[in-house]
């Protein structure tokens, strides 16, 4: 009897820990991680969430920096974090009048940009007036074209902020109402999240672009997520068939699957790393002049430009939710919007984490992008990576024999790198990218080739 009651705890206490294995696989399945979406698109073999994004999604800050005590740091700047917080105080404000100032040469405007008490909400390419209106909810009349890539807030309670442009060195003085909830910033800033997590920098004058270089040695978290691989047929029916009536044909090269629709789209799929190609060659919008023979061809203002290459990242139909607007190639116009981590960008090949967007003066178009998505972060050990200080990492590229007129930018970012230990889970390491010949290489790569 009592062999008896004992195998039968035993067989109830099996079944249930089986029933708790096989719900945690559900559950934690990727496909099953999907952010809520405001509609859904049916691809055969899973579903891909389409949420469209709005300017105030896309086109926030994408670093904070801090002038304090004849120094400067980088503050952690995640959405919800600080650059979130600022951004809700700052739609409560009203502009009142602005000015104009342009600075003669960069030892003026480097002396402006160093001042003390100021907080930077700061882009890698320009946004314009017109934008900020909308993602701030001001109302900024008469030069709503003028572009600019950092806004200065004085934390001292004054009654203005700038809009600075390193660029051309000119800078908007913006009377506002914020008298009273410049304090809720103030509060933000004496945290003591951000003074422990606080890291300080340098304003660098590299090849006529200000960079931030990081004084002394820095630790940055490793961070490990569930990833997901979207069916490529959700994006043949919405770039080539949407209307559900068009003949597909498929074509294999290599290690590349090519989709075409018999007219002048066509989809490429690297079948190895999950890149995506579309393209978009024709002129439909536009006509020949009948007494020149030539296309006529439309140039978009900046704004139009982003806001439609936005448009255009909507049609795609995914967006993450921590994707930024993140900059313009000034020779070509391709708008690379990129995911962030941190307040840290993902670049690296294959386009993981990035969605590029060029638009043709004749009214092509081309998307770059990746199969591939994070979805949700997953425990990791309490890993740090430790990186050199910028400076550092400019003499060993030196001594490596890059010419620094050829080194056009600096950044820490992540990288996309398999888990050793899970074929679901993707690593995000932090380190250095440089920009040279035209392209995003990651430091190792440089120093380990030349």
């Amino acid at each position: 009897m009592k062999v008896r009651k004992f195998l039968l705890h035993t067989g109830l206490i099996i079944t249930i820990l089986i029933s708790i294995i096989f719900s945690a696989l559900i559950w934690f399945n990727p496909a099953m991680l999907q952010h809520d979406s405001k509609e859904t698109t049916n691809t055969g073999e899973s579903t891909t969430s389409v949420s469209k994004r709005t300017l105030s999604d896309i086109f926030l800050p994408l670093q904070a920096t801090y002038n304090v005590n004849d120094a400067q740091y980088q503050l952690p700047s995640s959405e919800d974090y600080l650059i979130g917080k600022v951004w809700k105080v700052m739609k409560k404000w009203n502009s009142v009048s602005t000015s104009m100032k342009s600075y003669k040469n960069e030892t003026d405007y480097l002396t402006f940009l160093n001042q003390n008490n100021v907080l930077l909400l700061n882009y890698n390419s320009p946004i314009t007036v017109k934008i900020f209106n909308k993602v701030f909810s001001q109302k900024i009349k008469g030069i709503q074209s003028f572009k600019f890539n950092r806004i200065m807030i004085p934390t001292e309670g004054s009654n203005y902020i700038y809009l600075m442009n390193d660029q051309s060195r000119k800078v908007c003085k913006v009377v506002v109402n914020n008298a009273k909830s410049i304090k809720k910033i103030q509060t933000y800033l004496k945290s003591n999240s951000v003074e422990n997590n606080k890291v300080e920098i340098d304003y660098y004058l590299l090849n006529n672009k200000i960079v931030n270089f990081y004084v002394n040695s820095v630790q940055l978290s490793k961070y490990s997520y569930l990833y997901n691989k979207t069916n490529i047929s959700s994006y043949v029916s919405e770039l080539l068939n949407p209307s559900g009536q068009t003949s597909i044909s498929t074509k294999l090269q290599k290690n590349k699957t090519i989709y075409l629709d018999g007219s002048d789209n066509r989809l490429t799929l690297n079948d190895t790393t999950g890149a995506v190609q579309y393209e978009n060659y024709s002129a439909l919008d536009y006509y020949d002049e009948a007494s020149s023979g030539k296309i006529r061809t439309q140039r978009l203002n900046y704004y139009t430009h982003l806001t439609e290459s936005l448009n255009q990242l909507n049609k795609i139909g995914v967006a993450p939710d921590n994707l930024r607007f993140d900059e313009v190639n000034s020779e070509d116009g391709t708008v690379t919007y990129r995911s962030y981590i941190a307040g840290f960008p993902i670049i690296g090949d294959d386009n993981y984490g990035t969605y590029k967007i060029k638009l043709m003066s004749t009214g092509g178009k081309e998307y770059n992008f990746s199969l591939n998505s994070l979805q949700v972060s997953v425990p990791s050990s309490q890993y740090k990576e430790d990186l050199p200080s910028t400076y550092t990492v400019l003499r060993e590229l030196e001594n490596k024999g890059y010419a620094l007129s050829k080194i056009k930018d600096i950044r820490v970012a992540y990288k996309w790198q398999k888990n050793q230990s899970s074929s679901l889970v993707i690593d995000m390491i932090p380190t250095y990218y440089v920009y040279t010949d035209g392209r995003w290489s990651e430091l190792d790569d440089l120093l380990s080739t030349n």
